[in-house]
């Protein structure tokens, strides 16, 4: 049975939608505005074109989540075929079949296009077109939910970048006693903002800052007293301190309580389990792997998932010339994950720690090593998600037998 042709132009208010036929006749061509009601009348007027003519609709969009979401959701829930294409191939594909110019009407209309000739560009290794499948709740919760945490990671690193460098600018000498990423120098500037009072302080005030004992009062107190700093800029250094440590002191709660909300939702997810057996591997990055890859039985083998992952390479061939290229495409957030997991199961697993020894004995510098031991990974983790199974290591499995 033949399909219908759609291609969905995504905007950020309202997305353009263009339906055709076999004959690139337009068969629907309107602008849906981003409401659940227009979303909903959108639907009705699909099943009709549908009904009318006995054909099921396939449709492209470009670029899945962001301002698509969650019309590519609801999308996917009412049985619509979808497939993701980015904006790469659809400016090519645009360049090739006409003129470089373009607008909303015309990308949707390419982009029917190029669903009406998937099964003539389509082959076993070469994926143009991905389908977006739906993704299981607790994956997708996952998903939203660490990559919401590591914008406030990015966040909080780069408010303590600019405190460190307003410190440096106003007094170097404080963070010879902890650096910025510290609660405690955090506490200590949030109640002492304003540098021309350190010179009098008391071990009792230092006492009344939550968590610096008398221990550490005692330490500190004598050190804070003798400091040097800019004192004519001190006031409004002192504004400027405040607000960045206060601002770093709650982006640092709110993460930990999102670490807490993934320790729960990663309870019911198996994967999120299963990758926890491997020494090292916490709960954030267990649950930002699975958040990202979502059901690993989308994946055919663990090759798709490593280029996925952005930790394999691809082949570069021409003529005599015999090469490989990274893949400039890939996840980038499970790339990184994948290289943090990798960086901590060399400090837990022996395997590991014996493989990035290996490497680097080879010649290879820290971040190649880190690379191929993430690949190696990728085989260890496709294997334990694909079967459901702990991690295990080959002499224990002996043993056991």
């Amino acid at each position: 049975m033949k399909n219908l042709s759609g291609g969905i132009d995504v905007g950020s208010e309202q997305h353009h939608v263009i339906i055709i036929n076999d004959e690139e006749k337009i068969l629907y061509d309107r602008k849906v505005a981003h409401k659940f009601s227009e979303f909903r009348k959108a639907i009705e007027e699909f099943r009709e074109i549908e009904a009318g003519e006995k054909m099921r609709i396939s449709f492209a969009i470009e670029g899945k989540n962001g301002y698509g979401s969650p019309f590519d959701r609801i999308l996917i829930e009412r049985g619509f075929t979808l497939y993701n294409v980015d904006n790469l191939k659809l400016r090519r594909f645009r360049e090739v079949f006409g003129a470089e110019w373009r607008n909303d009407r015309r990308d949707a209309k390419m982009l029917a296009k190029m669903v009406k000739i998937r099964d003539q560009v389509e082959a076993d290794r070469d994926k143009v077109f991905i389908e977006v499948e739906k993704t299981p709740l607790v994956n997708e919760r996952l998903k939203i939910l660490s990559r919401h945490q590591q914008s406030l990671i990015n966040g909080k690193v780069s408010i303590e970048n600019r405190l460190r460098k307003r410190l440096l600018e106003i007094c170097p000498d404080i963070l010879e006693f902890e650096d910025t990423n510290s609660k405690k120098l955090l506490r200590v500037l949030i109640k002492y903002p304003d540098l021309r009072r350190y010179k009098r302080l008391t071990m009792r005030g230092l006492v009344k800052i939550k968590r610096i004992g008398r221990k550490q009062a005692s330490s500190m107190l004598e050190g804070l007293r003798k400091i040097d700093y800019f004192g004519q800029l001190a006031d409004i250094y002192g504004m400027i301190i405040l607000s960045n440590a206060r601002r770093i002191l709650e982006l640092k709660e709110e993460i930990e309580m999102i670490d807490r909300q993934l320790e729960e939702i990663g309870k019911e997810s198996r994967e999120v389990k299963r990758l926890k057996s491997i020494s090292g591997v916490g709960t954030r990055l267990s649950s930002r792997l699975v958040g990202e890859i979502g059901d690993i039985n989308r994946f055919e083998n663990e090759g798709q998932v490593a280029i996925y992952c952005g930790v394999a390479c691809v082949d570069d061939d021409s003529g005599k010339s015999k090469k490989t290229k990274a893949v400039y495409k890939a996840n980038k957030i499970c790339k990184s994950t994948m290289i943090n997991i990798a960086g901590c199961t060399i400090r837990y697993v022996s395997e590991s720690k014996a493989y990035y020894e290996k490497k680097r004995g080879e010649g290879k510098k820290h971040n190649h090593a880190l690379r191929c031991l993430a690949r190696q990974l990728i085989r260890v983790i496709f294997k334990m998600l694909k079967e459901d199974r702990d991690y295990v290591v080959k002499e224990r499995v002996k043993k056991a037998a």
